[in-house]
């Protein structure tokens, strides 16, 4: 490349007919040396070919130093650079002053028309023969959100790859009315060529954004914002096949630039893709699945007609994987349905029957104490108790009062999981991890999160669970059944029992260090024989609650049933006395509960010889009834299976499940 730095002595500088006479003069040495001469300002990037409309997009002002150059360093080359170095500072220096009134004229003419452009609320560009920029106005840098120093002399693709004029300078045919992607500006641009003596010297490119026409500003704005926030990759192929928008999330998800691809002809980004097809066919193509850059998409194309004119293609696709990650999220959901479901169902009976901790004795006071403290705290309960005595319903209750109430409750009954089965329930499993398993499971730790989750009957869970349960009390985190990610959970982990935790301990049954991880807040239920100041209060609330659910009224209880129930031992706890006044209720007749109306072995308890009474004259019950009193009755004598084994005629095995069954305890 030969370069010549000049100062332009002229009066004015260079405007419109010293820009012709030095386009002329550098046509003449064009033909004279076969070399194409260009000009640059001295902070522009890059030399623009010297043309009328480059000339005056640069407005060279006078005695501003240039730079006129060749890119042949060859000696005609640089002939002539310096011939029209020399006619710029001295030819036309000389015969300035002849053309002084002309010139005057021809400034003005220019300056207003150099106003109009400016002010005009369109954006304008003219680019020249090469399709470089040779101006541009101050609306189009804005939309384009440019300096005019980085655009000048630049090839307008580089600066709007959806641009027409290349395609106008090449056919001499007009674009109008086309609607094109700029810098997140939808705007309709025109674009014609510019002629002179029948030869194109350039094009003209007029555009405005649509959203400043009436009435489609907002709707423009809201278009916009779908089409950039939309989790779908979407792509805008317009009628000449050039590729004229694509979205952030197609940017994104494929790792393409849109300056790599805009304005591009789709035969040579994809030739032979659905797109490609579409464009070709005018036929949509639906639910296309493909892999692109190693990512699964699923994919439709549709043509896009306004009236009967074809205006070119739009492609919807999402990533497989999004679409899989949608399934298993609403599988869980689903999951979740499921559960609340039944949950809700359970909770209303038990609301039914059990609305509020009923009771005044100083030991449930005691309790409910402790109850209170530990739902401001975030500590792992742990809560002791008989069967029946409500542990349930304390938990929830420290649930309820904690920060956590808006979140879920879980219950899990760790005694009625099968061994095989706890792992999966708890911790949830994958597609395929085993025989059945034809759709992921969400656990219970998982629906669990941020909330509460109450872990029934803990002394019944299997050794080789108790490791696990560790981990996620200590790490907080757990990996389901056949998966490979690591799961993060935030739950308040609430644990009950009915068993002896510390005996356990001593036989190995039960792990030392979940035990003292569990083992923070420890709340004790009394059972009912050892608050019985309560069985009052409790007889009320019961028969309140389930005459409502059974419809049928019952006004009152007999003081000889009252006495009968602060006699027994209650071994089934508030539970037992629960079924009792439900049985009762439905057996009374006139609204009163009788001595009557309640189990044989309420009303006979603990015979002074120990022998259960029948004659003609007593109410026969139902084998299993006899069978409660007669082990009831021997276990409260002899205090232990062996020796009831014996005097019963059965083994030590046979009187444990049935005093499990009956839930008798030994005392």
């Amino acid at each position: 490349m030969f370069k010549n730095c000049i100062t332009v002595n002229i009066k004015n500088g260079v405007h419109t007919r010293i820009a012709a006479m030095i386009v002329h003069e550098a046509s003449k040495l064009k033909e004279k040396y076969g070399i194409n001469l260009y000009v640059k300002q001295m902070n522009a990037k890059e030399p623009i070919a010297i043309s009328m409309l480059a000339l005056l997009s640069l407005k060279i002002k006078e005695n501003e130093l240039v730079e006129i150059s060749c890119f042949e360093d060859t000696t005609n080359g640089q002939r002539a650079v310096i011939e029209l170095s020399n006619y710029i500072t001295k030819s036309l220096g000389e015969n300035i002053k002849s053309f002084s009134n002309i010139d005057a004229i021809i400034e003005e003419s220019t300056l207003v028309n150099e106003n109009v452009l400016e002010n005009i609320p369109m954006g304008i560009i003219v680019v020249d023969i090469n399709c470089n920029i040779t101006s541009i106005n101050d609306y189009a840098l804005n939309i384009m959100d440019k300096n005019i120093e980085s655009v000048i002399g630049m090839p307008v693709l580089d600066i709007i790859p959806t641009s027409d004029t290349p395609l106008v300078i090449k056919t001499k045919e007009k674009k109008l009315g086309k609607t094109q992607h700029i810098n997140k500006h939808i705007v309709i641009s025109n674009c014609c060529p510019i002629i002179s003596n029948n030869n194109v010297i350039g094009a003209l490119c007029v555009f405005q954004d649509i959203s400043e026409l009436v009435g489609i500003k907002e709707l423009n704005e809201r278009f916009q914002k779908i089409l950039e926030t939309s989790h779908d990759l979407i792509c805008f192929i317009d009628e000449n096949r050039k590729i004229s928008y694509i979205n952030p999330t197609y940017e994104k998800c494929l790792n393409i630039k849109s300056e790599d691809v805009l304005g591009k002809d789709l035969m040579k980004i994809s030739p032979d893709g659905y797109r490609m097809k579409v464009f070709n066919s005018k036929k949509p193509i639906e639910n296309v699945v493909y892999t692109k850059n190693n990512v699964g998409i699923i994919c439709t194309v549709v043509p896009i007609f306004i009236g009967e004119t074809f205006k070119g293609v739009i492609s919807i696709s999402k990533e497989a994987d999004e679409i899989i990650k949608m399934a298993k999220e609403l599988e869980k959901s689903e999951e979740e349905l499921n559960y609340y479901k039944d949950e809700l169902k359970r909770h209303n009976k038990l609301s039914a029957s059990f609305n509020n901790i009923i009771g005044n004795s100083s030991s449930l006071r005691d309790v409910l104490i402790t109850a209170d403290k530990a739902a401001d705290s975030t500590s792992t309960v742990l809560i002791r108790g008989e069967s029946g005595t409500g542990k349930e319903l304390i938990a929830k209750a420290i649930h309820n009062g904690s920060p956590r109430k808006d979140k879920p409750f879980v219950r899990v009954n760790c005694a009625a999981i099968p061994e095989n089965l706890i792992e999966s329930e708890l911790f949830g499993y994958e597609k395929g991890a085993f025989t059945g398993a034809v759709k992921s499971k969400p656990g219970k730790f998982a629906i669990a999160n941020t909330g509460t989750i109450f872990l029934d009957e803990i002394g019944d869970i299997p050794k080789s669970m108790q490791v696990k349960l560790l981990r996620v009390l200590q790490e907080r985190e757990f990996e389901s059944v056949g998966g490979i990610e690591t799961q993060k959970v935030d739950v308040r982990i609430i644990a009950a029992t009915n068993r002896n935790l510390e005996e356990m301990l001593k036989t190995g049954e039960f792990r030392e260090d979940l035990y003292y991880r569990l083992n923070v807040l420890s709340i004790f239920l009394p059972p009912l024989r050892k608050r019985k100041e309560d069985i009052n209060l409790l007889v009320e609330h019961f028969i309140n609650n389930i005459s409502k659910k059974l419809n049928k009224p019952v006004k009152k209880i007999e003081e000889s049933c009252l006495s009968c129930f602060m006699n027994y031992n209650w071994p089934g706890n508030i539970r037992e006395l629960e079924n009792i006044i439900e049985r009762s209720i439905n057996m009374c007749d006139d609204g009163v509960i009788m001595l009557k109306d309640l189990p044989f072995y309420i009303t006979n308890i603990a015979p002074q010889n120990d022998i259960v009474k029948i004659d003609d004259n007593s109410p026969l019950l139902k084998l299993e009834d006899y069978e409660k009193i007669i082990l009831t009755i021997a276990m409260k004598k002899y205090k232990s299976y062996n020796k009831v084994g014996k005097i019963l005629g059965i083994t030590h095995r046979t009187v444990s499940l049935k005093c499990k069954k009956y839930n008798i305890d030994v005392q």
